[in-house]
């Protein structure tokens, strides 16, 4: 199993210079610790978050300056969304990331985000098509990236007439790809072309595993071999000296986070999605908690809890642990980072990802 950060930025709002530079110095601590990837959320602003939270709408910026202060950790967007840019721009910025970042350290993650409709409807667009907007904005990518004439697209949610794209990306054809879905049709695409299958952190493990056996039988399809390698889970994770000391250093964050997350509709989509029910208060954290979605405490309690979701997910090659959060204090929070690193991931690292397909995990 490879480790990683997931940068999933809501701070109480300060400036928005000081949220980047906590959240790039997250990143500089990972790289140190011996994180492989670091993931980074594409925030863009709400009414809820005016004056409370400060926004990522271009995390490729943020993985830019964080490339010159590391030196060895991948970054990746978790996820451009591509129903609302238009795909010749994003063509082009994220092969000038990869240069800018060099070989073998970005990758290209993207879908659809919270399913909310202000963000595509604040830029004139609809949001009723965005997986079949997602999908062409896919193939207007990646003839971007290997078309070296002019082109034309007329598309049904694209337009485009002599469109060059360049610099084209440092790989070839082009760099590492991820995305994060829920549609049949996006995971079958993603199994067969080999990109990688982000999840989110308050996924639960039956709810991975149904969207990992698919992934894997499409990939056993394509002649992919151990493609469970390629599925990233996630989790908050807070390694403390006891479960009761996580609980109270996190408790005022996650009730302030809650409390946003409550007005964009967030806790609805938990109890309809996933049926959590999260209550709104300074109880937020213990059912959080107890749903398996924060793995809190001394790191043999969070060995073992990594250890059940892994089965009980039917196995991953990737565990992102979340960032980019403001609870306890920073000293807190990078000492909870480092013992990760030397205390829990040692004695997980050993966790593999069974070549099954859907049949045979079942």
């Amino acid at each position: 199993m490879e480790f990683g950060i997931f940068s999933n930025g809501i701070r109480p709002h300060t400036s928005a210079g000081r949220t980047y530079e906590q959240d790039i110095s997250e990143i500089v601590l990972a790289d140190r610790l011996g994180f492989r990837d670091a993931y980074i959320s594409e925030h863009h602003g709400e009414p809820p978050y005016i004056n409370r939270v400060d926004t990522i709408p271009m995390p490729e910026l943020m993985m830019a300056k964080a490339a010159g202060l590391t030196r060895n950790i991948r970054m990746g967007s978790a996820v451009r969304l591509l129903h609302i840019h238009h795909p010749l721009d994003v063509a082009i910025q994220a092969a000038i990331t990869e240069h800018l970042l060099g070989q073998d350290r970005f990758i290209f993650g993207f879908g659809t985000g919270f399913p909310l409709a202000l963000f595509a409807e604040e830029r004139g667009l609809t949001y009723e098509d965005r997986h079949d907007r997602v999908r062409e904005s896919l193939d207007f990518i990646l003839k971007c990236w290997t078309e070296t004439e002019p082109f034309d697209w007329e598309g049904e949610h694209w337009k485009a007439k002599g469109a060059v794209a360049l610099p084209k990306p440092l790989s070839v054809p082009h760099m590492p790809m991820a995305t994060a879905t829920d549609t049949e049709d996006m995971i079958q695409v993603s199994a067969e072309r080999g990109y990688i299958l982000l999840s989110a952190f308050l996924e639960s493990a039956e709810r991975l595993r149904f969207k990992a056996d698919q992934y894997a039988t499409f990939a056993h399809a394509a002649g992919i071999e151990n493609p469970r390698q390629n599925i990233t889970a996630s989790r908050i994770v807070y390694v403390a000296d006891s479960y009761e000391e996580a609980l109270e250093d996190m408790r005022s964050h996650v009730t302030f986070e809650v409390g946003i997350q409550a007005e964009r509709g967030f806790l609805k989509m938990l109890k309809n999605v996933y049926n959590l029910d999260v209550p709104n208060d300074d109880r937020a954290i213990e059912a959080l908690a107890d749903a398996g979605f924060y793995l809190l405490g001394a790191p043999d309690r969070i060995v073992e809890q990594i250890t059940e979701f892994h089965e009980a997910s039917g196995g991953f090659g990737t565990f992102l642990i979340v960032t980019g959060k403001d609870w306890a204090n920073r000293e807190k929070r990078e000492r909870s980072m480092t013992r990760f690193m030397e205390e829990v991931a040692p004695k997980v690292r050993h966790l593999s990802a069974p070549d099954t397909d859907g049949v045979a995990a079942q």
